[in-house]
């Protein structure tokens, strides 16, 4: 064990967190060390925090699923990326991996390096909901994995997708990998104050998903046919609304968890479920759902080797992929910071941005 330690944001019991100090470990065998710049703070890091989810009474837990920084240090085994490289990764399981600390320790697998002139602050919003969209289209939604850049239409480029929640940071990666990979007719739902941007990341249709009538204007934009769905909400009443408009034979991609009444962000007393309850589930038996764990990703081997270390920084390269509006906390000390974000993110006050905190300078 290093005698190293360093600082970090975490929860040390259920509805307690604080900055406290963490060994320093080195990276082991197809590990990376990264000196963290920034990191986000999403809705599971309020759930782990506020509830202890994911938990199982192993405290503390150092919070945050994105970070952005500089590589300190290689392990064995590593290829592609070396000391002083500017990488972003996301931490799929264990606290030495998350980002609201000084040092992560991440597998090689998660991490994506980036161009020299790449803004840290904007690569720190791009790990989970990049991993989240390409994995619930591709995999989940079963349809054909693109090769960018393009140059055949995939089997279903005419067929309408709809992208729920379009609006949110996860619904925004969706919908340009979808225009990337050649679909033509992505149907969006998101309120009037995203629908210019939508369609600048090559959405077909937007609608606004408050309007009366947002399910005819859904299957008019359809053709009366809705095959593939991602609802990147998933509350009980987006999946209502969804049960009007999809296909008897479609598929509907649940982000989870699942949660009561209407709203992504979870409350106190509001229920979530992994799994969507039979009492609570408005669709026919035809109809297939998946719930999309984005953690599990890595089980997908070609996943796990391409998407980070080779699919993401190709794209970035390439400038053919926009990162989220930041909303950025970078003032006052690091439990401030934390503090501060961990708040906005529980009371729900975002929209369409990615909340992200200045961990260290660089």
């Amino acid at each position: 064990m290093s005698s190293q330690i360093h600082l970090a944001f975490a929860t040390t019991a259920v509805g307690i967190t604080s900055v406290i100090q963490v060994p320093t470990p080195s990276p082991g065998p197809g590990e990376v060390m990264i000196k963290v710049a920034y990191s986000a703070v999403i809705p599971l890091d309020t759930y782990i925090s506020d509830y202890g989810r994911l938990v199982n009474g192993d405290y503390p837990v150092v919070l945050g699923f994105n970070l952005s920084g500089v590589v300190g240090a290689v392990g064995s085994g590593v290829d592609g990326l070396q000391t002083g490289d500017k990488v972003c990764a996301f931490a799929t399981a264990g606290s030495k991996g998350k980002g609201l600390q000084e040092y992560a320790i991440v597998q090689s697998s998660t991490c994506a390096k980036l161009p020299d002139d790449y803004s840290l602050k904007a690569a720190a919003t791009i790990p989970d909901n990049f991993i989240t969209a390409f994995y619930t289209l591709f995999d989940c939604l079963e349809l054909t994995p693109p090769t960018f850049p393009v140059s055949v239409p995939p089997p279903h480029a005419d067929t309408p997708i709809l992208v729920y929640g379009a609006g949110a940071t996860s619904g925004q990666y969706a919908v340009q990998l979808l225009a990337l990979a050649g679909y033509k007719r992505v149907i969006a739902t998101a309120s009037p104050r995203h629908h210019s941007y939508l369609k600048s990341l090559g959405a077909a249709h937007v609608v606004d998903y408050n309007a009366d009538d947002m399910p005819q204007k859904i299957l008019l934009a359809a053709g009366r046919s809705l095959q593939f769905v991602l609802d990147c909400i998933s509350a009980e009443g987006t999946l209502k609304s969804i049960s009007s408009v999809v296909s008897p034979d479609g598929v509907v991609a649940m982000l989870l968890p699942v949660t009561e009444g209407s709203r992504h962000v979870a409350g106190k007393d509001v229920q979530m479920w992994m799994e969507l309850p039979v009492d609570r589930n408005p669709f026919p038996d035809s109809v297939k759902l998946v719930g999309v764990r984005t953690l599990l990703y890595q089980q997908n081997e070609y996943l796990r080797d391409n998407l980070m270390p080779k699919l993401l920084p190709r794209l970035l390269e390439e400038a053919i992929i926009q990162p989220n509006r930041v909303l950025l906390f970078d003032q006052g000390s690091l439990q401030d910071r934390c503090q501060e974000a961990l708040d906005v993110v529980r009371n729900g006050q975002v929209n369409g941005e990615k909340v992200i905190v200045k961990v260290a300078s660089m």
